[in-house]
């Protein structure tokens, strides 16, 4: 694969060189659908190497409920595989089991992403990264992905799961995901589990007061809007960083 792409960037540079002619050609070749960078993109999005991983078989589709991230539908996303980012790949995220499932553009079949390979990946606009359980270098947080919901100085991040359960029904069997969520804030490299407001604001001791009047002042209700609530508190405290 490597060999073939590297053939058809040199051809196509040699051909816009020789037609060139006063053109620039960082711009047509910039531009054009036949670019190194499209034929790249382009073969990469159907590579083997991304593809390599187990099948995926969808269980307990007869339920009441799913077990993916916000819908059961595919969704375009991107996902940064082995130190190489695709783009444009229709994705799935089980969060009960943790997986990225991916959609072979060519072939049949569900494909589960092998997640020690993913360093991060996103969905419908939702950044997720993986973090990996070291306690020798203090990250004591379980090893998964995480959504990224501030990224700043300070990192508001978010676990996303769901848990099967089965009741029973007129005599029949049904499956629940009731959907759980657990927040962290990064702060001075740290990661720290957020139950309460109480807990956020004695994380931002130093600025207490100041970011009871940010919630105040936006109208938000730390246990309506704990998301909104976590993302404003950890803005206001980068800004009022000295």
């Amino acid at each position: 694969m490597q060999k073939i792409l590297f053939l058809l960037t040199a051809s196509l540079w040699m051909s816009l060189l020789g037609r060139g002619q006063g053109a620039d050609t960082s711009t047509v070749a910039k531009n054009a659908t036949n670019s190194p960078l499209a034929l790249y993109q382009a073969a990469t999005i159907y590579s083997p190497h991304l593809y390599n991983g187990p099948r995926y078989h969808i269980y307990d589709s007869r339920s009441k409920e799913h077990q993916f991230f916000q819908v059961e539908d595919w969704q375009k996303g991107s996902v940064y595989y082995d130190g190489q980012l695709f783009e444009n790949v229709s994705l799935l995220y089980d969060i009960v089991k943790g997986y990225v499932v991916a959609r072979h553009p060519e072939r049949s079949g569900l494909v589960q992403l092998q997640s020690e390979r993913i360093h991060h990946f996103s969905v419908a606009e939702n950044h997720f990264i993986r973090i990996e359980k070291n306690e020798e270098k203090g990250v004591e947080v379980p090893t998964g992905f995480y959504q990224l919901l501030y990224d700043g100085e300070t990192q508001v991040l978010a676990r996303r799961i769901k848990e099967r359960q089965e009741q029973i029904e007129n005599n029949k069997v049904t499956v629940y995901f009731p959907p759980k969520n657990f927040f962290y804030i990064k702060k001075d490299g740290v990661y720290h589990l957020i139950r309460s407001k109480k807990a956020a604001l004695n994380l931002y001791n130093d600025r207490k007061i100041a970011l009871r009047k940010a919630l105040r002042e936006n109208r938000i209700n730390f246990r309506k809007a704990r998301e909104q609530a976590l993302v404003q508190m950890a803005t206001q405290y980068d800004k009022l960083r000295p």
